[in-house]
């Protein structure tokens, strides 16, 4: 009778919004003002309950993001906003792709144990042999590494000869499944790809095939957001030491710091064109969205959507903070371009 229920209220989900139609902007643009609502949110309801209407609209606008199903099921099972039954849908394509845990909402509550339920009787729909295979990329990734240490002098030649093999295999998972995405490699595959193509662009001057991820981005595949990410880092891994380059997207690991109890945020190119470049990546989130963004994770006021903040350590508390103040000192000055967000 419960697993009926259940069944019952899944196919309730159509009822509040159709899933899915293939529209990538569409449903950038959407999460974008579901983030920004989220993080205005605090103890109005009002602004809670349009962020989950906006999720809703992205998550009919394409094939949602496993991170994005989690903040609604956040916001369903902590602030009882939105659609029960978009929260149950949101369950079980995490559940499809082997990524619902059910502990991390309301411990022991009838909500909680209907995750359970739909975790237990969802058949997980990942290509089990694809998964595989990308594990062995990884495993291939980290054993390199943790053997150069006894290869001496030929640690390089064997990370790079490594890094080259890694990245032909994965261009080949892509000639050979069309394109990799959470419902078919799991919700981890992502960080798979950019382990790849960051280390490639460490150890390798060739040019790297970032045009083969940003198609599955257009096509709504790839998150976006994690492409900016990777892309910008890999800019930033060639560039010269102690050397502040511009990079695509604003982003890369020059474009903040934290110190101490301030956070530093340098644009790493000209906003303009950096906002130029996400748009034309489907993306309307601006770099002062970001900048929003990034200002609330490390404040740590609500959701994180930036998940990478750069930490700088000098020494002790006293060195980190006398470092703090000299960067201050840059940007109050003028020498440095840049803003910076004390946590008191």
């Amino acid at each position: 009778m419960r697993q009926q229920s259940f069944i019952i209220l899944l196919l309730g989900a159509s009822v509040c919004l159709s899933w899915g139609q293939n529209n990538p902007k569409k449903y950038y643009e959407y999460i974008n003002k579901a983030e920004l609502a989220y993080l205005q949110m605090r103890d109005d309801n009002d602004l809670g309950q349009k962020a989950a209407q906006y999720y809703e609209k992205a998550f009919a606008a394409n094939r949602p993001f496993s991170k994005d199903l989690r903040y609604y099921l956040s916001l369903y099972a902590d602030n009882k906003q939105g659609c029960l039954d978009v929260a149950l849908e949101c369950a079980h394509i995490l559940a499809q792709r082997g990524m619902l845990w059910p502990k991390w909402y309301d411990a022991d509550t009838a909500f909680q144990r209907t995750l359970y339920l739909i975790k237990d009787t969802t058949r997980v729909i990942t290509d089990p042999k694809l998964v595989a295979t990308l594990d062995s990329l990884r495993a291939r990734d980290q054993r390199i590494r943790t053997c150069s240490r006894q290869l001496g002098e030929d640690a390089d030649k064997a990370t790079v000869v490594t890094d080259s093999v890694n990245m032909q295999s994965l261009i080949e998972l892509f000639r050979q499944y069309g394109y990799l995405n959470e419902d078919n490699a799991g919700e981890l595959y992502a960080n798979i790809i950019e382990l790849i193509f960051i280390h490639n662009s460490k150890t390798r001057t060739a040019e790297l095939p970032f045009d083969v991820v940003e198609k599955a981005v257009k096509e709504g595949t790839y998150d976006a957001r994690s492409y900016m990410d990777f892309y910008d880092e890999c800019l930033t891994w060639r560039c010269p030491r102690d050397t502040i380059c511009e990079t695509r997207y604003g982003l890369g690991f020059n474009s903040n710091m934290v110190i101490g109890n301030t956070l530093f945020i340098y644009p790493t190119g000209d906003v303009k064109e950096i906002d130029a470049y996400r748009k034309a990546l489907g993306v309307s989130e601006t770099y002062a969205d970001y900048e929003k963004k990034l200002e609330n994770a490390f404040l740590s006021k609500g959701a994180r959507f930036i998940t990478r903040l750069y930490i700088a350590n000098w020494g002790d508390e006293e060195e980190d903070a006398q470092a703090a103040a000299e960067a201050r000192a840059d940007i109050d000055s003028g020498k440095v371009k840049g803003r910076y967000v004390i946590k008191q």
